[in-house]
């Protein structure tokens, strides 16, 4: 994978990221989704802010290795919250009695965009992590016109060839320019 996979990894996990933060935390009786909004606006929307900011600056630092260290950040710092609100969601109905605890279980749980959020913050991550372990394209094999010329070395090979001068006679290539010698061509 190169350094453009890489990058496009990484935006794909922050819009994820992004998606998570509008889908639904939190599950109760399997009709009544409440989406991060819902929940906890400041922490959806933070979560919001940290994917944009982090897909944007690994979009503005994707040629250099700052692209990888901000993926890491975002990733991170998505995770911590996300952990955080999928604790707090958790610790709030764990409290119960722990005969209802399967009950409670059946009827409430996590939502998937809490779970997207958490999953697309670890893949931020770990491409973070992955840029840093990759090159920036394909190695391409140096072409004839890349190449740096050795004045010492002839770039058309000697032999007899047309006379600039007299086209109906012809001279002597060197390999580094005309020489005197002339010859008429054989008829």
């Amino acid at each position: 994978m190169h350094k453009a996979g890489i990058l496009a990894w990484a935006l794909v996990s922050a819009g994820l990221m992004a998606i998570g933060a509008f889908g639904p935390w939190l599950n109760a009786l399997g009709i009544l989704s409440l989406t991060g909004w819902d929940v906890q606006k400041k922490e959806a929307g933070g979560l919001i802010a940290i994917a944009l900011l982090g897909g944007l600056m690994v979009f503005l630092y994707r040629e250099s290795t700052s692209a990888g260290v901000w993926a890491l950040f975002a990733g991170f710092a998505g995770l911590a919250l996300t952990g955080w609100e999928h604790h707090r969601i958790t610790s709030v109905f764990g409290g119960v009695d722990p005969q209802y605890e399967t009950l409670e279980k059946a009827l409430i749980h996590i939502g998937w965009g809490l779970d997207l959020a958490i999953f697309a913050s670890v893949s931020l991550m770990v491409a973070g992590l992955a840029s840093f372990f990759f090159e920036a394209g394909p190695r391409r094999e140096a072409t004839t016109s890349a190449r740096q010329y050795d004045a010492n070395v002839p770039t058309v090979p000697a032999g007899w060839y047309k006379d600039p001068n007299d086209g109906s006679l012809l001279r002597y290539w060197n390999g580094f320019g005309w020489t005197t010698q002339t010859a008429k061509p054989a008829s």
